[in-house]
């Protein structure tokens, strides 16, 4: 028996999920150095967790296997611009599954149980981004029957970015 569960997120979840987070977050700059996170990237995730413990419109679920937690997912619920048709939708903000535990259903789990909770709000269909440079991701979401929808591109200006300071500080007088 594999003793896998998939539950809902806890306070007392928040040390070991702030390490996986932190994991997945090194993952991801791995993938492409422009997800490079922000200097106070913790701290804001410490500040945030219990937020979303207390929300009925987010939902962060982990997947533990004999009680060691092996992965986790976080979503919310979302809606268009009012310009667009309203259609209730749950953005899947992250995912991450410990190496050692991909390819053993972990990820379709926790999908599944975001699948159930967005069911609760008439949700029509999940919404998430992968980078490109994911390949193991895109496989995954692939398997998920995820369809491409949009592509972001960017263009580098050869600038460096900003520090929160400045982003706290307008410089365009809006």
């Amino acid at each position: 028996m594999s003793e896998l569960i998939v539950r809902c997120a806890r306070k007392e979840d928040g040390p070991v999920l702030e390490k996986l987070w932190a994991e997945f977050l090194e993952e991801q700059t791995q993938f492409d150095p422009r997800m490079g996170c922000a200097v106070d990237a913790v701290e804001r995730w410490k500040n945030d967790f219990p937020l979303w413990l207390r929300s009925d419109e987010r939902r962060m679920f982990v997947a533990e296997r004999f009680g060691r937690t092996i992965g986790f997912t976080s979503a919310q619920i979302w809606w268009p611009p009012p310009i667009y048709a309203p259609v209730m939708e749950a953005y899947i903000t992250e995912i991450y599954v410990v190496p050692a535990e991909r390819l053993t259903a972990v990820g379709s789990l926790l999908i599944n149980a975001v699948k159930a909770w967005a069911g609760e709000f008439d949700v029509v269909r999940l919404r998430l981004n992968v980078l490109d440079a994911n390949e193991e991701g895109l496989h995954f979401w692939t398997k998920m029957k995820a369809q491409p929808f949009s592509t972001t591109l960017t263009i580098e200006l050869g600038r460096r970015g900003l520090d929160t300071q400045e982003i706290i500080k307008p410089k365009f007088g809006f």
